[in-house]
């Protein structure tokens, strides 16, 4: 994960030539990475752990979210130096687009384990999606299909490397390579989440079209 850096004219940037002037560095690359997971888990699984109440649409105060992580968090004491403007930088710069600020709120765009209605745009996608896991779950996923689990979606990607990126978290990556057309035809929606992740609520086993071990 690359740092954050403040340009002078207040664009956020992860390269400081990209300044027209002078720069500051916002975030070093472990500040960015721990504030990132944390916002994260916040906004789709534990809100009320930083005492934060998303509403039915997943939004939260960033003032809030921030206020929260200073005062309410269980390692609160770690997080003192978050700032409005942290949380807005992080936001902007993530690689895979998860979060969404309007009006000075954000939420998570996908991946929720509690009940929210986000309205997701529906599409109709006939090339290879991807969906990373641990060789731990294969078994288990060629019988049963790949399910959301404790989340509300089917998380799957257009770009074969953050499926990869994802398996790895679960232990031994494996990527599973999903016929799109296939999940329509047993009556499930795809549905576009972000410019990478597209969602669905659940892949049959025969949708799995080929099974590649990293």
């Amino acid at each position: 994960m690359k740092p954050i850096y403040k340009c002078a004219d207040g664009r956020f940037v992860e390269d400081p030539g990209e300044c027209r002037s002078g720069w500051i560095l916002l975030l070093d690359p472990v500040k960015r990475i721990k504030l990132s997971k944390l916002i994260s888990g916040i906004l789709r699984h534990f809100p009320r752990e930083a005492c934060v109440e998303p509403d039915k649409e997943g939004w939260v105060g960033i003032d809030d979210l921030v206020r929260g992580i200073k005062e309410c968090w269980r390692n609160k004491e770690l997080y003192q130096w978050v700032t409005y403007e942290h949380i807005i930088a992080i936001a902007r710069l993530d690689p895979k687009g998860r979060f969404e600020i309007r009006n000075d709120k954000i939420r998570a765009r996908y991946g929720h384990s509690f009940k929210i209605s986000i309205s997701y745009p529906r599409i109709t996608w006939n090339k290879p999606l991807y969906h990373g896991t641990s060789t731990s779950s294969l078994e288990s996923i060629l019988k049963e299909g790949i399910k959301p689990m404790k989340r509300q979606y089917v998380h799957l990607t257009i770009d074969e490397k953050t499926a990869v990126d994802t398996g790895r978290r679960h232990g031994r990556p494996v990527v599973l390579v999903v016929d799109p057309i296939c999940i329509e035809k047993h009556g499930y929606e795809v549905y576009r989440a972000t410019d990478k992740i597209v969602l669905t609520r659940y892949v049959p086993p025969d949708c799995i079209v080929r099974i590649k071990k990293i």
